[in-house]
């Protein structure tokens, strides 16, 4: 059977969406930094170890400007899943929050998400230790430390999605 899921990343400007995909589409990263216009598409299939079942993820990378507002609400809709990426050095709740929000009018208060702390790679780890403990406890959703640059725990996201998907 071919399963197929919808999976938004969201964020700030500049917090490594679009790396974050590449760096687990293609194994590569950049440090140029690309603006996405709209909306990038990509797709990645999953095989269920226990079954024959495959599950195509669609994975849509959303433009964070606020002239694609409307377009962004447009995608979210029917969202199986939603990724909140925010960049480690810039972690304050008013970059999360308005995310969250926007989730939730759009996908739905039942759609599941999880943020991903990127660049973790630029601070220290006792400092991404009590990061997440406190996000955790503000958000009770689970939350990952990552780095497109090094490709920390960039895997441990998607397996983990498709995971909750089946």
């Amino acid at each position: 059977m071919n399963i197929q899921r919808k999976v938004c990343l969201l964020g700030s400007d500049g917090v490594g969406k679009t790396s974050i995909i590449v760096r687990y589409t293609k194994g590569t990263f950049s440090n140029s930094y690309l603006v996405t216009l709209g909306v990038d598409f990509y797709e990645v299939k999953f095989s269920n170890p226990k079954t024959s079942d495959m599950l195509s993820t669609q994975i849509w990378d959303l433009a964070s400007q606020k002239n694609f507002q409307f377009m962004r609400a447009q995608y979210l809709s029917y969202a199986n899943y939603i990724i909140i990426v925010v960049d480690a050095m810039r972690h304050a709740d008013e970059y999360i929050v308005p995310w969250i929000n926007d989730v939730r009018k759009h996908a739905g208060k039942e759609v599941p998400y999880i943020i991903v702390l990127n660049k973790v790679d630029l601070i220290d780890a006792e400092t991404s230790k009590n990061l997440v403990l406190r996000l955790k406890n503000q958000f009770n959703v689970p939350i990952f430390n990552t780095s497109a640059k090094t490709g920390e725990n960039i895997h441990e996201i998607f397996e983990y999605v498709a995971e909750c998907l089946w």
